[in-house]
């Protein structure tokens, strides 16, 4: 006889679709699953789940277990039924005894993950996406002292705009990395269908929005095909923090003096200071669909890869918390459809489809690839880790809401 179970919805917003809608299991399902060490609850979902997002709607959980929303090692998951609708359920292997001075206390430390930790904790701690506003207002290293062109630990560097500083301040020392924006493709660029807008990511530096060649296209663009960039949107700056930085010298003529206190990548000039980043994170954050509707989100960029990314790689989309995606939502990664040559029926040198070349052409329809899940929204770019996969994601691949 099953004991009565407590239903607790861990999901952080309430979906529109009802808990009891149908749960695809995997077909390989097993009854229970004993949980080691080094597992994810992404990796225990899709053991049982097709969908592996969706395990907050079938959770159950025993409400004698203190902290029933997090599992240990050791816990022992089972798939049972409720009125014909499969639950997990979680068993405490390792229970924690209220009233005995010798029950067993188990550390949060120990518990299990939405996905790994250390693959996203230096996108969590090290990189910040900034908007124009906050590049446009940002502190900047203009000099390192003794003229050097790099500056470490215990070198002094000298900072335009850093207003109100005090001595003994501390900052965080970010190196300038990537530009993200969408750019519109059609003229007149006013009337240029959203679906059909590029997004661009370009290297950047302090010295400009518009650095390098970019300056020439600016230019040219604006005053040939005018009003270009008043429909260019800037998604967001990335930026990584490279070292510490302390005041040892308030505001003098403009220039603020500031001792390096520890850095990992030496610091040069046109670097930026900004506050130290205090926020925390909440590490058992859960799966859910998204929901936004825009089938124009594009892949921005992989980590540690030049053209591909597997599982428990990071990426970045195209959009964040102004439309409406946060922390834990899921994404389906397809590839675009492509427009090829039929090389069988029409050789490259076939005269025949000389006069007719579009009969030439064949569409490759879009391709699933790739499940990824949001663990970082800023206001217009998200970092995503990818759960599960099919295929490698290539860069401007589309994110689409499962």
């Amino acid at each position: 006889m099953l004991k009565k179970l407590h239903l607790l919805f861990i999901a952080v917003f309430v979906i529109n679709t009802s808990i009891y809608a149908e749960i695809e299991l995997n077909p390989s399902h097993p009854d229970t699953y004993t949980v080691v060490k080094g597992d994810t609850l992404w990796d225990i979902s899709a053991r049982f789940l097709k969908s592996p997002w969706v395990w907050p709607e079938v959770w159950h959980a025993n409400p004698q277990i203190e902290n029933p929303h997090l599992i240990y090692p050791g816990d022992v998951i089972s798939l049972i039924y409720i009125d014909g609708k499969p639950q997990l359920h979680v068993d405490r292997g390792h229970p924690t005894i209220k009233l005995s001075p010798k029950g067993r206390k188990i550390s949060h430390d120990d518990a299990i993950t939405t996905i790994p930790l250390r693959d996203i904790e230096p996108f969590l701690k090290k990189l910040r996406i900034l908007t124009e506003e906050e590049v446009d207002n940002a502190p900047y290293v203009v000099a390192i002292a003794e003229g050097h062109l790099k500056g470490s630990e215990t070198n002094n560097v000298y900072v335009r705009n850093l207003d109100d500083a005090r001595q003994g301040d501390l900052f965080a020392v970010a190196r300038p990395r990537i530009l993200y924006r969408d750019v519109p493709v059609d003229y007149p660029y006013k009337n240029s269908e959203y679906k059909k807008r590029k997004t661009e990511t370009k290297k950047w530096k302090k010295t400009s929005k518009f650095t390098g060649s970019q300056i020439i296209t600016r230019y040219w663009k604006k005053h040939i095909y005018n009003s270009y960039w008043d429909y260019v949107n800037v998604l967001g700056y990335e930026v990584e923090e490279i070292a510490t930085a302390e005041v040892v010298k308030s505001e003098v003529k403009g220039t603020t003096t500031l001792r390096i206190t520890g850095n990992k990548i030496e610091i040069s000039e046109g670097d930026l200071i900004l506050p130290i980043n205090t926020s925390g994170f909440d590490p058992y954050f859960q799966p859910k669909a998204a929901t936004i509707d825009d089938d124009n989100i594009r892949i921005v960029a992989l980590s540690n890869a030049y053209f591909k990314s597997g599982k428990w790689q990071i990426v970045a989309i195209s959009r964040g918390s102004n439309d409406g995606v946060s922390t834990g939502d899921v994404f389906d990664v397809h590839r675009p459809e492509k427009i090829i040559r039929d090389e069988i029926m029409h050789p490259k040198n076939d005269l025949k489809s000389f006069f007719k070349p579009s009969s030439t052409k064949v569409a490759i329809p879009e391709e699933f690839l790739a499940n990824i899940m949001v663990f970082k929204a800023f206001d217009n770019i998200s970092y995503a880790i990818i759960v599960e996969g099919n295929r490698p994601i290539q860069m401007f691949d589309f994110a689409r809401a499962p």
